[in-house]
């Protein structure tokens, strides 16, 4: 456990040290004393810095934040599916939350405005609700792993077809906007969508620390589980609700970020050697907190030329086919 608080802390100062390079890097270079005074509440004598600045941090916030939430959805989905590469990108939860937000885009109502924003969070928690309600569903009579992600896959092509025949009807204004959503990005968020962001990941985040129990018994078996005396009923539902909102509202605002969901549970269970979920669960947050800052410090640093989804492929992809490769072996030795 003293390795694991180490590691939570050195987790923490390197989120710490890439938010302040995020803020301090860039095409326009602000020096770090007019950074503070800004977020102090102070003033400058460059007034357009001002708005610089508040973009950044809102954007390195969201950042931290997205990560955070989806590396907490990807580590609830792996552990009750009992699938190592379970996250809300493969198993279709994203896409669920994407077709959501593509039937309020590509019908004509864009991200402007409260009610629009409102609009479609609603869209995308019923997408990814419905979505993770099919697979459980499905579960019950596919109990291979590797066969639940086929179906996982399966409904990610589904959406991709059924978004193809949206896309036939909308014009062209609303095709770019949904092409460019789709691509991601942690900026763009205002004060009031940020904070209302923050409320609604923190919140999420910490009604999976209050499932920590179900899920270090469920981690051994679900039979082992009830012995317990766990309510597998009511860890579903909570594992539904927290992952769907988490899924909707990162996807929503952020677009459909991949990789981090599966890669970041992966490398936690690397360095850690805690199997409690209540110390897991805020170790999973904030190593997606860090892949969340880097990806966008990269992207920032190629001048927004790079798309956000590029960047987390880049570093989630070989972490998978890492775990695949582990699991073949495992698989080899039985």
């Amino acid at each position: 456990m003293n390795k694991d608080i180490i590691v939570l802390i050195g987790l923490v100062l390197v989120v710490f040290v890439l938010a302040l390079l995020n803020l301090t890097t860039g095409v326009v270079k602000i020096p770090f004393s007019d950074i503070f005074d800004v977020l102090t509440g102070g003033s400058v004598e460059n007034e357009s810095w001002s708005y610089i600045i508040e973009n950044r941090f809102n954007r390195s916030i969201v950042g931290i934040v997205a990560g955070g939430g989806l590396a907490v959805a990807g580590l609830l989905l792996q552990v009750f599916f009992r699938n190592p590469l379970a996250g809300p990108g493969v198993l279709g939860v994203t896409s669920g939350a994407s077709l959501g937000v593509a039937l309020i885009i590509l019908g004509g109502i864009t991200l402007e405005g409260i009610a629009g924003g409102l609009g479609l969070f609603t869209a995308g928690v019923i997408g990814a609700f419905l979505v993770l309600l099919l697979l459980l569903f499905i579960s019950r009579y596919v109990k291979n792993q590797i066969t639940l992600l086929v179906v996982g896959l399966m409904l990610g092509y589904f959406v991709s077809a059924l978004l193809n025949v949206l896309f036939l009807f909308a014009d062209q204004s609303e095709t770019r906007e949904y092409v460019i959503w789709g691509l991601g990005s942690f900026s763009g968020l205002k004060n009031l969508e940020m904070i209302g962001f923050v409320l609604v990941v923190g919140i999420s985040s910490f009604g999976a620390v209050l499932m920590a129990k179900g899920l270090n018994g469920l981690a051994l078996g679900q039979e082992y589980a009830k012995s317990l005396g766990i309510n597998i009923r009511t860890l579903r539902v909570g594992v539904i609700v927290v992952t769907s909102v988490i899924a909707a509202i990162v996807t929503v605002f952020c677009g459909p970020i991949s990789f981090i969901g599966i890669a970041v549970p992966q490398l936690i269970r690397l360095i850690s050697t805690s199997k409690n979920h209540a110390f897991l669960i805020p170790l999973c947050f904030v190593g997606g907190s860090v892949l969340g800052i880097s990806s966008d410090l990269l992207v920032r640093l190629s001048a927004n030329s790079l798309p956000l989804n590029t960047v987390t492929a880049m570093i989630g992809a070989p972490i998978i086919i890492w775990t695949i490769i582990k699991l073949n072996k495992s698989f080899a030795k039985i």
